[in-house]
């Protein structure tokens, strides 16, 4: 017997011998599960649709929402009244001195080395200004 030929025999005696412990292995692990229960849907109520506008895309989904129950924020119904808050919390850091530094800071300069002139113009309210300009178009 020749050195090739015996290589060929253990490849394939090592094959077999592999494939017989794999299946062996995969059955082993393989654990039947458990079938899933398959709940059944609740029926949706058909409501009335309203009509609330002549876009019918927009009508329908106003139908879609309405008369539902809307998840609460902070544990409580937030309203109209709350939106001082919401903005104070959303875009306080704008006004804060410290947003101010950090916008200097991202352009790559030293906030301290910058004059008052300077930071005042990034911070300054330019609505006026834009008023003025679309007034003269």
């Amino acid at each position: 017997m020749k050195k090739s030929e015996l290589k060929v025999i253990i490849r394939e005696i090592v094959r077999e011998e592999v494939k017989m412990e794999i299946n062996k292995l995969l059955t082993e692990t393989k654990v039947v599960q458990p079938k899933k229960t398959i709940k059944k849907k609740q029926k949706r109520v058909v409501k009335e649709k309203k009509h609330f506008t002549k876009n019918k895309m927009l009508n329908n989904i106003l139908n879609e929402t309405v008369n539902e129950e809307w998840e609460t924020l902070g544990g409580r119904t937030m309203t109209t009244e709350d939106m001082g808050t919401v903005l104070a919390n959303a875009y306080g850091d704008v006004t804060n001195k410290s947003a101010e530094q950090e916008m200097i800071a991202s352009m790559g300069v030293n906030p301290e080395t910058v004059p008052d002139h300077v930071s005042n113009a990034l911070t300054k309210d330019y609505s006026k200004l834009m008023k003025a300009i679309n007034e003269k178009k």
